[in-house]
Order: C-alpha cells, then structure tokens, then sequence
C-alpha cells in the first residue's frame, strides 16, 4: 500500500500517520451514525427521563427486526445519561432506579 494522500483532504490524509495497527484499531472503534429514527427514539428516552415522577410513568417500547440498532440506540442512551453515585451512601443512582422494595415486588410475580 502506497502513503500517497495527496489526493486527500488534510483532515483525512492525517489518518495516514500512525502506524498501520493504531489505523486498524480506529477503524475497528464503535461509532455511532445518527439517523432519523434512531433520534427519534432518543428523543422520546430523553423526555421519559425528564418525566416528573409519577404513579403512571410513560413507558417506551422498541421494537424492530434483529440488527436494527435497537441495542445502539440505548447504549448511546445510557453514555449519554450516566448514573449519579452518592459518595455518601456509596449508591449509584440510575435513570431507571425503581428502588429495591419496588425491583424485589417485581421478581417475585
């Protein structure tokens, strides 16, 4: 493979310096390419967790066939929204934390 980036643009033709196994691992990286609904659903994530608490909070479902980024979308959701940690109590708080009584009435049914 020739190192000729003439042809390129300066942002691009930077890419050419490292070396041939920090290129591979950049190319390797996760990234995440917006698209319309994938905004859409994050989006409607954001304003769930803006919700003010309730007895009857929103719920969102996501659904579509395998290998639609269904899994992306929250990932990018939850780097997007980390949990809180209280050096207090040394808890993490999470957007979605029901609280233990509420988690262990779930387990049980």
């Amino acid at each position: 493979m020739t190192n000729d980036a003439g042809h390129l643009n300066s942002a691009t033709a930077e890419l050419f310096a490292p070396s041939s196994t920090e290129r591979i691992c950049a190319i390797e990286i996760d990234r995440w390419v917006q698209y319309p609904r994938a905004r859409q659903a994050l989006a409607i994530l954001s304003y769930v967790l803006r919700h003010p608490r309730s007895t009857r909070m929103p719920s969102v479902p996501i659904y579509s066939d395998s290998g639609m980024s269904k899994t992306m979308i929250m990932e990018k959701f939850r780097l997007d929204h980390p949990a809180d940690f209280d050096p207090e109590t040394s808890k993490a708080r999470t957007p979605a934390d029901r609280g233990k009584s509420r988690f262990t009435d779930g387990v049980r049914r």
